[in-house]
């Protein structure tokens, strides 16, 4: 194998690590931010549901960003 196919198969491990990384750190900070509403506010579950939604939804999209710049370079 010469340097070109390590260099693209290092950099498309990096991407799929980012991704997952995105993935993770979003929905936990979402969950988190509703954890601390949810015992603010005397609620059980309701914003730490919210909250894991809308931190996937983020995550998600900047992923998507993520990707389609990727694939214009």
């Amino acid at each position: 194998m010469n340097n070109k196919d390590w260099r693209q198969i290092m950099q498309g491990l990096s991407l799929l690590t980012e991704v997952g990384l995105i993935i993770i750190i979003s929905a936990g900070l979402g969950f988190g931010m509703g954890y601390l509403i949810d015992n603010w506010l005397n609620f059980e579950l309701f914003f730490q549901i919210l909250g894991l939604i809308i931190g996937l939804a983020s995550g998600f999209y900047s992923v998507y960003k993520l990707l389609i710049s990727t694939l214009d370079d």
